[in-house]
């Protein structure tokens, strides 16, 4: 049998990215045929001649916007747990899960997390929302805002441009001029939640803010900040992903 020609792996790969975005509905119950349509997508964008391969970006391009769906619905779960620091009453051994699970941080080394203030856990339930993302991106880049800022500089967008699943570094609210310019990369980290005019919505953990039952505490939680709040946007890559 020869080789497809281009048009035949054109429509191939229409039909792939198609497949992709169904599957965007329990992703989390898909994650082993998710993985095979990644692999067989950017197999069949290699394939295509330089000239040819508009199709080929265009389904990786779709590949990293279901990772970044099945990252909100993995914050939009954690959420729902009411997770809440030690002693506030809420699911607080999900914390550990994070930085030290296999889908978090898998800083394993890590002490047992039981008191607040033990560790800066935003990034680590980053981490465990982005869990698609490769273990060692999780384990090096997502702990702190310096690390993305350090390790992530391709990967940044424009604030005007946010979109769900973002990872967003933003200053805290009491954030100065000259703390902005000592730390050009930022003091928190969140996801996207979706955008609010001027503002955008956030899932976030070790912050102060709204649980599930719509109290302000510290843990998981949603708010919503503005935008000339942000410090920088990250936005991961297909090869970024597992």
């Amino acid at each position: 049998m020869g080789r497809p020609s281009n048009k035949e792996l054109i429509e191939r790969a229409r039909q792939l990215e198609a497949q992709l975005l169904e599957l965007q509905s329990g992703a989390d119950d898909q994650a082993d045929r998710i993985r095979h349509l990644r692999r067989e997508v950017a197999a069949m964008a290699l394939d295509l001649p330089a000239g040819e391969g508009r199709m080929g970006e265009s389904a990786l391009t779709s590949e990293v916007k279901l990772a970044a769906a099945v990252a909100i619905e993995r914050a939009q779960s954690e959420f729902k747990l009411n997770v809440t620091e030690p002693g506030l009453g809420g699911r607080s051994d999900r914390i550990d899960v994070y930085i030290r699970g296999d889908e978090g941080l898998q800083w394993s080394w890590e002490k047992p997390y039981t008191k607040n203030g033990q560790f800066a856990w935003c990034g680590a339930f980053a981490a465990q929302c982005w869990a698609s993302l490769l273990p060692q991106i999780r384990k090096k880049t997502l702990p702190s805002t310096y690390r993305l800022w350090r390790d992530w500089q391709a990967r940044r967008v424009e604030p005007s441009s946010l979109r769900p699943g973002d990872i967003v570094v933003v200053f805290n609210d009491s954030a100065s001029a000259s703390d902005r310019k000592a730390k050009p990369y930022g003091q928190h980290i969140t996801i996207c939640k979706e955008l609010a005019g001027d503002n955008f919505s956030t899932y976030e953990g070790n912050a102060r803010a709204y649980g599930p039952d719509g109290k302000y505490r510290e843990g998981v939680g949603s708010r919503e900040r503005a935008l000339s709040s942000i410090a920088a946007v990250y936005r991961p890559q297909a090869q970024d992903l597992t």
